[in-house]
């Protein structure tokens, strides 16, 4: 049984989202795995979700630097969405950027929960399942 019911991947970068999702399901981590390669793709299938009376992801893997509308940009309009909907929601942002700047920025989002410097690796995928109860 997976730890969580659905999560969600946004980054352009294929390999690293074919190598996430290998991780997520070597732990068990969720069936039901949502990828969209840019940020208003994710945007746009995330409020499609919501006009279906859809639950949005448990977890979604944000990647800051992406074309037509990057991490922050998504980040920006996501938080604008009815708190009832995306409440339930951690972010981690995914990254390969180690900025201090950007990790102080990432606290500036209610929804975040860490910044994380890519690969997704195993330890780091425990680690979110051992904090699920903690929010």
């Amino acid at each position: 049984m997976s730890v969580f019911s659905s999560c969600c991947i946004i980054d352009d970068d294929e390999f690293f989202s074919i190598s996430t999702k290998n991780t997520l399901k070597l732990n068990n981590f969720s069936n039901n795995i949502l990828y969209y390669s840019g940020g208003q793709e994710a945007l746009d299938g995330l409020i499609g979700l919501l006009v279906e009376n859809i639950k949005l992801p448990e977890i979604i893997f944000l990647d800051l630097n992406m074309p037509n509308r990057d991490g922050w940009s998504f980040l920006e309009e996501f938080e604008e969405l009815p708190e009832d909907k995306i409440g339930h929601i951690r972010i981690y942002i995914t990254s390969s950027f180690i900025s201090p700047k950007y990790m102080e920025k990432a606290k500036d989002y209610k929804l975040v929960k860490d910044y994380i410097v890519k690969p997704l690796t195993q330890n780091i995928v425990q680690k979110i399942i051992d904090s699920k109860d903690i929010t």
